[in-house]
């Protein structure tokens, strides 16, 4: 038998950002990683930095440094972007573990290897 085709309304996707988001740091956290990966960044950045501190830095067991609201790694300050004291600004942190997430993912992030991110992310 011929299958007639059929028509299927389509409706557009409309994605929006969480209601929860209520700072300018926030809202630049979302507008980076897109409405797909936002409650995530948001989640990984709170679960480093709980306070969101510009200036916060973590000494690792293996000496190596964690600084910012990401608390990107020393490891990663070769980067173009991503030297110490542009990683202090809390938008220059948020550019840098962008470029760590575009190239790696989240899995340098201890927080999302250990799902300690999941507790952030908001009645999830």
């Amino acid at each position: 038998k011929l299958r007639e085709p059929q028509i299927i309304e389509q409706k557009p996707l409309v994605l929006e950002y969480p209601e929860e988001i209520d700072t300018p740091l926030e809202e630049y956290i979302c507008d980076k990683w897109c409405t797909f990966e936002c409650k995530t960044a948001l989640a990984i950045s709170l679960a480093e930095n709980d306070t969101r501190q510009r200036d916060r830095v973590h000494i690792n067991d293996n000496n190596t440094i964690d600084v910012g609201i990401f608390q990107i790694n020393s490891v990663h300050f070769t980067k173009e972007g991503c030297a110490l004291f542009q990683i202090v600004d809390p938008i220059q942190n948020t550019d840098c573990a962008f470029k760590i997430w575009q190239e790696q993912g989240w899995g340098p992030w201890v927080t999302w290897n250990n799902g300690a991110y999941l507790a952030k992310l908001g009645g999830e």
